[in-house]
Protein backbone atom coordinates (compact mmCIF):
# COMPACT_ATOMS: atom_id res chain seq x y z
CA UNK A 1 0.00 0.00 0.00
CA UNK A 2 1.25 3.36 -0.89
CA UNK A 3 1.54 6.05 1.76
CA UNK A 4 1.09 10.04 1.81
CA UNK A 5 2.43 11.80 4.49
CA UNK A 6 1.10 15.40 4.69
CA UNK A 7 3.62 17.40 6.81
CA UNK A 8 2.92 21.14 7.86
CA UNK A 9 6.43 23.04 8.50
CA UNK A 10 6.47 26.46 9.58
CA UNK A 11 10.27 27.71 11.35
CA UNK A 12 11.69 24.84 12.00
CA UNK A 13 14.53 22.78 10.19
CA UNK A 14 16.16 20.73 12.84
CA UNK A 15 12.87 19.07 13.85
CA UNK A 16 12.16 18.95 10.10
CA UNK A 17 15.14 17.03 9.36
CA UNK A 18 15.05 14.93 12.31
CA UNK A 19 11.92 13.41 11.13
CA UNK A 20 12.82 13.10 7.52
CA UNK A 21 16.00 10.82 9.08
CA UNK A 22 13.14 8.96 10.50
CA UNK A 23 11.35 8.29 7.66
CA UNK A 24 14.43 7.30 5.61
CA UNK A 25 14.84 4.31 8.07
CA UNK A 26 10.97 2.82 7.74
CA UNK A 27 10.55 -0.34 6.32
CA UNK A 28 8.01 0.99 4.34
CA UNK A 29 9.27 2.05 0.64
CA UNK A 30 6.10 2.58 -0.82
CA UNK A 31 5.69 6.59 0.64
CA UNK A 32 5.70 9.82 -0.88
CA UNK A 33 6.35 12.53 2.06
CA UNK A 34 4.48 16.06 0.95
CA UNK A 35 6.36 18.93 2.60
CA UNK A 36 4.22 21.93 2.86
CA UNK A 37 5.86 24.99 3.64
CA UNK A 38 4.47 28.23 4.97
CA UNK A 39 8.08 29.76 5.59
CA UNK A 40 8.52 33.19 3.45
CA UNK A 41 12.20 31.73 2.84
CA UNK A 42 13.61 29.02 0.83
CA UNK A 43 14.82 27.00 4.65
CA UNK A 44 12.90 24.27 3.93
CA UNK A 45 14.12 23.71 0.73
CA UNK A 46 17.70 23.68 1.80
CA UNK A 47 16.30 21.40 4.26
CA UNK A 48 15.12 19.08 2.32
CA UNK A 49 17.41 18.63 -0.80
CA UNK A 50 19.57 16.28 0.98
CA UNK A 51 16.83 14.00 0.90
CA UNK A 52 15.32 13.84 -2.11
CA UNK A 53 17.48 11.19 -3.76
CA UNK A 54 16.58 8.83 -0.93
CA UNK A 55 12.59 9.20 -0.97
CA UNK A 56 10.03 10.68 -2.78
CA UNK A 57 9.32 14.44 -1.84
CA UNK A 58 6.68 17.00 -3.24
CA UNK A 59 7.39 20.13 -1.72
CA UNK A 60 4.42 23.34 -1.79
CA UNK A 61 3.72 26.39 -0.42
CA UNK A 62 1.06 27.12 1.32
CA UNK A 63 -0.87 30.37 3.28
CA UNK A 64 0.17 30.31 6.88
CA UNK A 65 -1.93 27.57 9.25
CA UNK A 66 -1.48 24.63 9.89
CA UNK A 67 -4.94 23.33 8.72
CA UNK A 68 -4.53 25.23 5.53
CA UNK A 69 -1.51 23.29 4.49
CA UNK A 70 -3.12 20.08 5.45
CA UNK A 71 -5.90 21.01 3.00
CA UNK A 72 -3.23 21.74 0.58
CA UNK A 73 -1.05 18.63 1.19
CA UNK A 74 -4.80 16.72 1.02
CA UNK A 75 -5.23 17.94 -2.52
CA UNK A 76 -2.30 16.54 -4.12
CA UNK A 77 -2.05 13.56 -2.26
CA UNK A 78 -1.99 9.72 -4.22
CA UNK A 79 -1.34 7.60 -1.10
CA UNK A 80 -3.66 4.77 -0.21
CA UNK A 81 -2.86 5.72 3.07
CA UNK A 82 -2.50 9.30 4.25
CA UNK A 83 -1.07 10.29 7.13
CA UNK A 84 -0.38 13.87 8.72
CA UNK A 85 3.12 14.32 11.04
CA UNK A 86 3.63 17.20 12.84
CA UNK A 87 7.46 18.57 11.68
CA UNK A 88 8.68 18.00 15.04
CA UNK A 89 7.61 14.46 15.39
CA UNK A 90 9.36 11.60 14.68
CA UNK A 91 8.92 7.65 13.68
CA UNK A 92 10.51 4.75 15.81
CA UNK A 93 11.44 2.06 13.29
CA UNK A 94 9.23 -0.25 12.06
CA UNK A 95 5.99 2.30 12.35
CA UNK A 96 4.54 2.69 8.60
CA UNK A 97 5.18 -0.99 7.94
CA UNK A 98 2.99 -1.34 10.95
CA UNK A 99 0.51 0.71 9.57
CA UNK A 100 0.58 -0.33 6.14
CA UNK A 101 0.09 -4.21 7.33
CA UNK A 102 -2.31 -3.42 9.62
CA UNK A 103 -4.83 -1.66 7.11
CA UNK A 104 -4.15 -4.52 4.17
CA UNK A 105 -5.06 -6.89 6.35
CA UNK A 106 -8.07 -5.28 7.58
CA UNK A 107 -10.40 -3.75 5.45
CA UNK A 108 -13.23 -3.52 7.46
CA UNK A 109 -11.15 -0.36 9.14
CA UNK A 110 -10.62 3.16 7.77
CA UNK A 111 -7.95 4.01 9.66
CA UNK A 112 -5.97 3.78 13.06
CA UNK A 113 -4.29 5.84 15.56
CA UNK A 114 -1.51 5.40 17.98
CA UNK A 115 -0.10 6.29 20.78
CA UNK A 116 2.21 9.30 21.59
CA UNK A 117 5.45 9.05 23.39
CA UNK A 118 8.50 11.34 24.06
CA UNK A 119 12.13 10.81 23.21
CA UNK A 120 12.46 8.82 26.57
CA UNK A 121 9.60 6.86 25.82
CA UNK A 122 6.96 7.95 28.15
CA UNK A 123 3.66 8.83 27.12
CA UNK A 124 2.92 12.68 26.24
CA UNK A 125 -0.85 11.92 27.18
CA UNK A 126 -2.05 10.94 30.20
CA UNK A 127 -4.62 8.61 29.60
CA UNK A 128 -4.76 4.34 29.58
CA UNK A 129 -7.25 3.33 27.05
CA UNK A 130 -7.38 -0.46 25.79
CA UNK A 131 -6.82 -1.05 21.95
CA UNK A 132 -10.27 -1.04 20.17
CA UNK A 133 -12.54 1.24 18.41
CA UNK A 134 -11.82 4.73 18.77
CA UNK A 135 -15.15 6.07 19.94
CA UNK A 136 -15.70 10.28 19.92
CA UNK A 137 -15.11 10.28 23.38
CA UNK A 138 -11.80 8.51 23.24
CA UNK A 139 -11.07 11.03 20.10
CA UNK A 140 -11.11 13.98 22.64
CA UNK A 141 -8.37 12.01 24.50
CA UNK A 142 -6.36 10.62 21.35
CA UNK A 143 -6.50 12.67 18.54
CA UNK A 144 -3.48 14.26 17.35
CA UNK A 145 -2.53 14.33 14.07
CA UNK A 146 0.92 12.87 14.05
CA UNK A 147 -0.53 9.25 15.21
CA UNK A 148 -3.59 9.20 12.94
CA UNK A 149 -3.46 7.71 9.52
CA UNK A 150 -6.72 7.22 7.20
CA UNK A 151 -7.46 5.56 4.47
CA UNK A 152 -8.18 7.90 1.15
CA UNK A 153 -11.59 7.58 0.81
CA UNK A 154 -12.08 7.99 4.51
CA UNK A 155 -10.23 11.33 4.64
CA UNK A 156 -11.34 13.18 1.71
CA UNK A 157 -14.64 12.44 2.98
CA UNK A 158 -14.50 14.71 5.67
CA UNK A 159 -13.95 17.46 3.57
CA UNK A 160 -10.78 18.62 4.87
CA UNK A 161 -9.45 20.49 8.17
CA UNK A 162 -11.23 23.20 9.38
CA UNK A 163 -9.55 26.40 8.53
CA UNK A 164 -10.71 28.44 11.67
CA UNK A 165 -9.02 25.58 14.08
CA UNK A 166 -5.08 25.14 14.69
CA UNK A 167 -1.91 26.59 14.75
CA UNK A 168 -1.40 29.97 12.61
CA UNK A 169 -5.30 29.63 12.32
CA UNK A 170 -5.19 33.66 13.09
CA UNK A 171 -8.19 32.95 15.06
CA UNK A 172 -8.11 32.78 19.32
CA UNK A 173 -8.05 28.81 18.75
CA UNK A 174 -4.86 27.87 18.13
CA UNK A 175 -5.64 24.00 18.50
CA UNK A 176 -8.42 21.43 18.59
CA UNK A 177 -7.97 20.58 14.57
CA UNK A 178 -7.13 17.42 15.43
CA UNK A 179 -9.83 16.38 17.29
CA UNK A 180 -12.04 18.21 14.91
CA UNK A 181 -11.09 16.70 12.29
CA UNK A 182 -11.42 12.68 13.51
CA UNK A 183 -14.36 13.53 14.90
CA UNK A 184 -15.98 14.55 11.68
CA UNK A 185 -14.19 11.74 10.14
CA UNK A 186 -16.29 9.23 12.72
CA UNK A 187 -19.38 10.86 11.92
CA UNK A 188 -19.09 9.99 8.04
CA UNK A 189 -19.54 6.64 9.35
CA UNK A 190 -15.83 5.43 8.96
CA UNK A 191 -14.21 2.91 11.87
CA UNK A 192 -10.87 4.00 13.23
CA UNK A 193 -9.07 1.53 15.62
CA UNK A 194 -6.81 2.56 18.66
CA UNK A 195 -3.82 0.86 19.28
CA UNK A 196 -1.49 2.13 21.88
CA UNK A 197 1.40 -0.18 20.90
CA UNK A 198 1.38 1.87 17.64
CA UNK A 199 3.88 4.70 18.81
CA UNK A 200 4.97 8.21 17.76
CA UNK A 201 7.99 10.50 19.06
CA UNK A 202 6.95 14.20 20.21
CA UNK A 203 7.79 16.36 22.62
CA UNK A 204 5.80 17.32 26.07
CA UNK A 205 2.64 19.34 24.95
CA UNK A 206 3.37 21.02 28.15
CA UNK A 207 7.37 20.94 29.25
CA UNK A 208 6.33 23.57 31.80
CA UNK A 209 3.93 25.94 33.53
CA UNK A 210 5.76 28.98 32.57
CA UNK A 211 4.90 31.66 30.85
CA UNK A 212 4.95 30.16 27.59
CA UNK A 213 3.03 27.62 28.80
CA UNK A 214 0.07 29.46 30.47
CA UNK A 215 -0.26 31.45 27.14
CA UNK A 216 -0.28 28.05 24.74
CA UNK A 217 -2.52 26.15 27.11
CA UNK A 218 -5.13 29.29 27.12
CA UNK A 219 -5.05 28.68 23.06
CA UNK A 220 -5.90 24.96 23.42
CA UNK A 221 -8.21 25.06 26.45
CA UNK A 222 -10.32 27.92 24.04
CA UNK A 223 -9.86 25.62 21.00
CA UNK A 224 -11.42 22.97 23.16
CA UNK A 225 -14.49 24.81 24.25
CA UNK A 226 -15.24 25.99 20.26
CA UNK A 227 -14.78 22.12 19.33
CA UNK A 228 -16.89 21.30 22.26
CA UNK A 229 -19.94 23.46 21.20
CA UNK A 230 -19.12 22.20 17.32
CA UNK A 231 -19.46 18.76 18.12
CA UNK A 232 -21.77 18.09 21.35
CA UNK A 233 -21.02 15.23 23.65
CA UNK A 234 -23.37 14.26 26.33
CA UNK A 235 -24.18 16.31 29.05
CA UNK A 236 -22.38 14.17 32.08
CA UNK A 237 -19.40 14.68 29.73
CA UNK A 238 -19.52 17.81 29.41
CA UNK A 239 -19.97 18.52 33.22
CA UNK A 240 -16.52 16.34 33.66
CA UNK A 241 -14.83 18.70 30.93
CA UNK A 242 -15.61 21.42 32.62
CA UNK A 243 -15.24 20.59 36.19
CA UNK A 244 -11.93 18.51 35.57
CA UNK A 245 -9.83 21.56 35.52
CA UNK A 246 -11.17 22.79 38.64
CA UNK A 247 -10.70 19.97 40.44
CA UNK A 248 -6.80 20.23 39.37
CA UNK A 249 -6.74 23.75 40.81
CA UNK A 250 -8.20 22.23 43.89
CA UNK A 251 -5.67 19.91 44.58
CA UNK A 252 -3.01 22.26 43.76
CA UNK A 253 -3.56 24.61 46.22
CA UNK A 254 -2.34 22.07 48.64
CA UNK A 255 1.15 22.56 46.53
CA UNK A 256 1.66 26.22 46.93
CA UNK A 257 2.75 26.22 43.47
CA UNK A 258 1.60 30.04 41.60
CA UNK A 259 2.03 28.35 38.29
CA UNK A 260 0.41 25.26 38.57
CA UNK A 261 -2.73 26.98 39.91
CA UNK A 262 -2.45 29.61 36.80
CA UNK A 263 -2.06 26.83 34.16
CA UNK A 264 -5.83 25.03 35.98
CA UNK A 265 -7.50 28.02 36.16
CA UNK A 266 -6.12 29.50 32.49
CA UNK A 267 -7.73 25.80 31.36
CA UNK A 268 -11.24 26.34 33.13
CA UNK A 269 -11.44 29.39 31.95
CA UNK A 270 -9.98 29.26 28.24
CA UNK A 271 -12.68 25.99 27.54
CA UNK A 272 -15.42 28.70 28.64
CA UNK A 273 -14.43 30.96 26.75
CA UNK A 274 -14.24 28.91 23.90
CA UNK A 275 -17.64 27.00 24.36
CA UNK A 276 -18.94 30.59 24.88
CA UNK A 277 -17.73 32.12 21.50
CA UNK A 278 -20.00 32.99 18.44
CA UNK A 279 -19.04 30.88 15.24
CA UNK A 280 -18.21 33.13 12.00
CA UNK A 281 -20.72 34.08 9.80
Amino acid sequence: MRLSLIVATCGRVAELQRLLDSIVLQSCLDLELIVVDQNPDDRVVRAISPFRERMEIVHCRSDPGATRARNVGLAVATGDIIGFPDDDCWYPAGVLHRVAEFLAAAPEWDGIIGHTIDAAGNATLPWNDRAGPLSPAMSWRRSVTYVYFLRRDAALAVGGFDTTLGPGAGSPWGAGDDNDFMLRTLKTGAKVYFEPALRVHHPPLFPEFDGPGLEKRERYARADGRVLRKHPMPLWWKLAFFAMPLARWTVSLASLKPHQLRFHWVTFVGRVRGYRDRFPA
